[in-house]
């Protein structure tokens, strides 16, 4: 009776490491905890995005009407388990794992964003342990819907890796709450603002030349 108790712990321990998942809250207005920034880069000058729900929309993403409408402005949450792991190794985390910006109705301060959505990272992380994350932020007014697509088309960019001690069911004692977000200075280890970007038309001229200039290298070599 003692082995076959024994064994059946074993095995609900087990399962329970498999279903586990670890919790950080999107959320961006913690009391004591610094903001973290979207802003997009244009003409040389910072501009704060987001503050109202309407306006813009299309491929007019540099109109003031686009860049003040938040629900044009996706950021999502990037992640993968245990600490210190490439920017290759992160996935899409689950859960809710995409906001957007102030859009004026929930809130309304610029380049910024307000969330009481949790991500979920992997399986079999219990509360306690550790995940590398990253934050990336696209416009997504053209119906652009993941990160991959928007880069080199729209302004897109990331934030910095940072470590995270993930919030979580535990084996025994209570579930541990979403982590914050490690809000603050990029180069202090936490994710930093994020800059958004598009390539300039030169840039991407430039690389169209070199594909063709690669792609008929290889068309000699065979």
């Amino acid at each position: 009776m003692k082995k076959t108790l024994t064994g059946t712990l074993a095995l609900l321990a087990g399962a329970f490491a498999i279903h586990a998942q670890g919790l950080i809250s999107l959320g961006n207005y913690l009391i004591l905890s610094p903001y973290i920034h979207v802003n997009y880069l244009s003409g040389g000058h910072l501009v704060a995005l987001g503050g109202a729900n309407s306006g813009g929309g299309g491929s007019q993403y540099s109109s003031a009407a686009s860049e003040a409408n938040g629900n044009l402005w996706t950021v999502q949450l990037w992640a993968a388990t245990g600490a210190n792991q490439p920017a290759s190794a992160l996935t899409l985390a689950g859960g809710v794992n995409s906001v957007t910006l102030a859009n004026g109705v929930s809130d309304a301060t610029l380049s910024t964003w307000y969330s009481t959505g949790v991500a979920t990272v992997g399986s079999g992380n219990l509360g306690g342990s550790q995940a590398t994350v990253e934050l990336v932020a696209w416009y997504n007014g053209t119906g652009i819907t993941s990160y991959a697509a928007a880069q080199g088309v729209v302004p897109s960019g990331a934030s910095a890796l940072a470590n995270i001690t993930m919030g979580g069911p535990q084996p025994s004692g209570p579930t541990l709450l979403p982590a914050a977000l490690p809000a603050g200075v990029a180069s202090s280890g936490y994710l930093g603002d994020i800059t958004l970007t598009v390539p300039e038309p030169s840039t991407i001229a430039l690389g169209v030349i070199g594909a063709s200039a690669f792609l008929m290298r290889l068309r000699r070599k065979n």
